[in-house]
C-alpha cells in the first residue's frame, strides 16, 4: 500500500509539472514577437493587449487594439499571419530589438522594440 501511495505521488508530481506547457508569451522579446503572429496566424486575438506597452507607439497600440476591434482584424491578420522573427533578438538592458519580417507576402522588413518592465518584455514600438 505505501509502495503504492508513493508512486502515485510521483505519478501526480510529474503530470503537475508537465500539465501546463504552455511558455509565457512574454518570457523574452522573442515570445511577444511569436505570439503576435499566432495570433495572426489563428485568429486568436485574446491577450493582445497585455503584450503592448502602455507607452507604446500608435502602431504598437493599434496591435493591442485588435483584440477588441473587429475592423483591424482582418488587416492585422493579412499582414502578420506570414510573419516571423528574421534574427536573433537583441537584448540591451531593459532594451530589445527584435527583427523581422512580416507583410501580405512576409517579406517586409521590420524591428520590433521591446521593453521589460517587471520581469515582462512589452512591444513599444515599430
Amino acid at each position: 500500500m505505501k509502495s503504492t501511495i508513493i508512486l502515485l505521488t510521483m505519478v501526480t508530481t510529474i503530470f503537475s509539472a508537465c500539465g501546463d506547457s504552455k511558455k509565457d508569451a512574454q518570457a523574452d522579446p522573442g515570445s511577444v514577437a511569436e505570439a503576435i503572429f499566432d495570433a495572426a496566424k489563428t485568429g486568436n486575438y485574446k491577450g493582445l493587449s497585455a503584450l503592448i506597452d502602455t507607452d507604446a507607439d500608435n502602431d504598437s497600440k493599434m496591435i493591442g487594439q485588435v483584440e477588441t476591434d473587429t475592423n483591424l482584424q482582418e488587416g492585422f491578420k493579412k499582414h502578420f499571419a506570414k510573419g516571423k522573427i528574421a534574427a536573433d533578438p537583441t537584448i540591451n538592458g531593459d532594451k530589445a530589438s527584435v527583427n523581422i519580417l512580416f507583410g501580405p507576402d512576409g517579406t517586409t522588413e521590420e524591428t520590433f522594440e521591446m521593453v521589460l518592465k517587471n520581469g515582462k518584455w512589452y512591444l513599444v514600438s515599430f
